[in-house]
């Protein structure tokens, strides 16, 4: 398996890539021992799959609790994924999104020869987390 780090330049385009093109994307978060927190990353993939039209969504979490990456990245090629995109649920470029991410998706590539795998940046600094935060801030007025 092929894997990068970084992905593109940002794109406020929405993709075709689905189910159906081999395309599948994994959403890491951190992974929690509070169940309702790690039950979150699967409301926002529902979220994510109704507003980006993507077919194959699946969950992981980076450590504590399951499914873990290699888990999800094994659920993606079962259903046919050719291309899989590892996008984290983290707001910074800290440790997890430089070294211990890459080195969980690298280690579980090996298992899925042919596949290409790359890894998307952090939420981290862009216009629309300032718009939540500003909305946030207006709920408490």
């Amino acid at each position: 398996a092929c894997v990068r780090a970084g992905g593109g330049p940002d794109s406020t385009t929405t993709s075709t890539k689905d189910a159906t093109t081999g395309f599948g994307v994994v959403l890491v978060d951190h992974g929690s021992k509070k169940e309702e927190s790690n039950a979150m990353l699967e409301e926002f993939a529902e979220l994510y799959r109704e507003t980006s039209g993507r077919a194959l969504v699946e969950v992981a979490h980076m450590e504590i609790a399951e499914p873990s990456i290699p888990t999800a990245l094994e659920k993606c090629v079962e259903k046919g994924a050719k291309e899989i995109v590892v996008a984290p649920y983290f707001l910074s470029p800290g440790r997890h999104i430089q070294k211990d991410i890459p080195r969980i998706v690298e280690e579980a590539a090996k298992n899925f020869p042919g596949v290409s795998i790359e890894i998307a940046k952090p939420i981290g600094l862009h216009p629309l987390v300032a718009q939540v935060i500003e909305q946030r801030v207006k709920e408490t007025e």
